[in-house]
């Protein structure tokens, strides 16, 4: 089967897009980004979402599942996902006809070499709420920036927007390498961590090799902003051409957070000092100590393009943080429901201390792992993180791109939490059943956490639904 790999687009010849796998959060923004620069598009999914009905609502053929047949007949252009493979019928069709092809990272690279000042947010954390903050900013200062990020944004309502600027900002994503395909003029790269192991066969060195090559891509008139904590990083800052900016809490940053404070409901209040001098105070409203560090490299970026600070903070202080990050999705007679896309080990820990912040009485946790190749690698990591909660709620383990070779479950990683860290815990498959186990035991004050970053948020809908549902079931009983 031969495909016709296609590395540049002329917009003269390529008229129609076609995008398979068109219901994720980044396809569903890239096309919209097409859409807005001229070409018509198509799609397919294999299940309808938000995004999908969107595209069907502007008058757009949107098919779902996969079939040779989706394929318009008119399609000068086929971009793929990086989770289908050549034997997609879409993908036969495609190579059939002779059609040619771009995987989405291609396309997302494409698209930075028509906005000079891209702004590209690299790290295994942090990248969607970073990118937004940076989106927020440049909004509050009237640069109507493009924007493509991971989540949606409550603020705009979407995953991207489609700005008259030079200025583009968008999520940086290392896996399979995606991110050597962007041309910025502004990189960020906020930590580094092992991840993505099914592809990073070589492990940190692999990886720490490719995040240097990401950052040298920036040009010599543009900016580097490093994680200066990260000991994984340290070795970027002095092979790169370009001015390089780094933070963190530590001193010797360039800029560097002090005196945080945080009220209540853990939500931070610190001081930033740029080269030893005072620089500014700062506010969030969102939670945790990794948030800060996002807002501090989004204070640097917004420095360098000079935005005010007044602009800044207010950027900061109307974004409630990305959606399916730490978003709290109910209140319900006392109890707290909170869903967060965490699915590193890393990204599980800091969101349960930030939960911890947070006064209450008891915190579950209820959480689905994605894909067994993590799972297995990051095992202990995993059992640390879930045993600082009061109680563990496994489901099973979400895989859509492996085979299980690692032998591993949810059981498994429940029971070493229980044994290692005596945190009581079980294993529940279905949603229904996790949300009804919740509820016949929650109690006011307490805090309960959904995590991960595939349909595990459900669970969260449906826990608020069965609250709110026995609040209205008592009022109804004292009445009568």
């Amino acid at each position: 089967m031969g495909f016709k790999i296609m590395k540049k687009i002329d917009q003269n010849k390529i008229k129609k897009i076609h995008f398979i796998g068109i219901g994720g959060t980044s396809m569903s923004g890239l096309a919209h980004i097409a859409l807005n620069k001229g070409f018509q598009i198509s799609g397919s999914d294999m299940r309808p979402c938000a995004y999908t009905e969107e595209f069907e609502k502007g008058g757009h053929h949107i098919s779902i599942g996969h079939s040779g047949e989706n394929i318009p007949s008119d399609c000068d252009l086929v971009v793929y996902t990086a989770a289908i493979n050549n034997n997609n019928p879409e993908m036969v069709e495609a190579a059939r006809r002779g059609l040619p092809i771009m995987q989405r990272k291609e396309f997302l690279g494409y698209l930075t070499t028509i906005y000079p000042n891209t702004i590209a947010v690299s790290g295994t954390h942090g990248k969607t709420t970073t990118s937004s903050m940076i989106s927020m900013m440049l909004l509050h200062a009237h640069l109507d920036p493009t924007i493509s990020v991971g989540g949606t944004i409550p603020e705009i309502d979407s995953n991207f927007r489609v700005g008259s600027s030079d200025y583009f900002v968008t999520e940086a994503c290392e896996f399979v390498d995606s991110f050597l395909y962007s041309r910025h003029r502004i990189a960020i790269i906020l930590n580094v961590e092992e991840d993505h192991l099914d592809y990073f066969t070589g492990g940190i060195e692999q990886i720490r090799a490719s995040f240097l090559k990401f950052a040298q891509i920036v040009p010599e008139d543009g900016l580097l902003i490093l994680n200066g904590d990260d000991k994984e990083l340290s070795f970027i800052k002095d092979r790169c051409k370009c001015q390089v900016i780094t933070f963190g809490f530590n001193p010797g940053n360039d800029f560097r957070v002090i005196n945080i404070q945080y009220n209540s409901m853990g939500l931070p209040s610190f001081d930033i000092y740029k080269h030893g001098k005072f620089y500014g105070h700062f506010k969030l409203i969102i939670p945790g100590l990794h948030n800060i560090q996002n807002a501090l490299a989004s204070i640097i970026c917004g420095d360098y393009i000079g935005i005010s600070k007044d602009s800044m903070q207010q950027g900061f202080m109307c974004f409630r943080g990305a959606k399916r990050r730490f978003e709290q999705r109910g209140y319900v007679n006392g109890v707290r429901v909170f869903e967060d896309y965490a699915h590193h080990p890393t990204e599980v820990k800091i969101t349960i201390e930030a939960c911890r912040n947070y006064e209450h009485r008891k915190l579950w946790v209820v959480f689905q792992p994605h894909t067994y190749s993590r799972v297995y690698y990051f095992f202990d990591e995993f059992a640390e993180a879930l045993g600082i909660c009061d109680f563990l709620i496994m489901n099973d383990i979400y895989s859509d791109r492996e085979a299980n070779a690692w032998g591993v479950s949810s059981e498994m990683l429940a029971e070493a939490v229980k044994e290692r860290y005596g945190t009581a815990s079980t294993c529940i498959s279905s949603f229904e059943d996790i949300a009804n186990f919740l509820v016949e035991r929650v109690q006011p004050g307490d805090l309960v956490l959904v995590a991960g970053s595939q349909s595990i948020n459900q669970v969260a809908f449906m826990l608020v639904d069965r609250l709110k549902t026995l609040v209205l079931d008592d009022i109804a009983a004292s009445v009568e």
